[in-house]
C-alpha cells in the first residue's frame, strides 16, 4: 500500500502463479494506484491461456500465456478496476537484436528460420501487451 504507480514489465509470463503474483502487484499500490502491465500475450478470448512445453522461445522459465482477454478477467478477479488495455505489438527481431553491448543470441535465435510467426519450438512468436488498471 506503497506506490501511486507500480511497473511489471515482461515479468508475468516467469511467475508459476501469475493470479497470486496480480495480487503481491495489487498490495504494494496506494488505493486508487495504478498498475502498468507489461508482458506477453497470445491471440484468443477470456478462456484462452497457453501453456507452451519445456521451453518457449527458448526460454525455460515460461509458465503461462494469456490473451488480453483472459489477463482483463484475471485483473478483474483479482479486484482491479479500469482496466484499459492500451498497446498490443509484436516484438520484431529489428527491435529486440544483437548490439555491440549484448552480442549473444537475440530473438532471430529464437524464431523458426523459414517462419518468423513462430518460435523455434513452433509456438505462436512473441507479442506483447500493455495493460493499465487501477486498485
Amino acid at each position: 500500500n506503497a506506490f501511486d504507480t507500480v511497473f511489471s514489465m515482461g515479468v508475468l509470463y516467469h511467475r508459476r502463479s501469475p493470479i497470486d503474483f496480480l495480487y503481491q502487484l495489487k498490495n504494494q499500490l496506494k488505493k486508487g494506484g495504478e498498475l502498468v502491465l507489461e508482458t506477453l500475450v497470445v491471440e484468443g478470448d477470456a478462456q484462452t491461456v497457453f501453456m507452451p512445453g519445456d521451453r518457449y522461445a527458448q526460454m525455460r522459465n515460461v509458465w503461462y500465456l494469456p490473451s488480453t482477454a483472459a489477463l482483463t478477467l484475471w485483473l478483474q478477479r483479482v479486484g482491479f478496476t479500469n482496466i484499459r488495455v492500451v498497446d498490443v505489438a509484436a516484438t520484431t527481431i529489428e527491435e529486440q537484436r544483437a548490439t555491440e553491448w549484448m552480442d549473444t543470441q537475440s530473438l532471430v535465435d529464437f524464431l523458426d528460420p523459414d517462419d518468423h510467426s513462430k518460435t523455434i519450438e513452433g509456438y505462436p512468436a512473441p507479442v506483447r501487451a500493455v495493460l493499465i488498471a487501477n486498485k
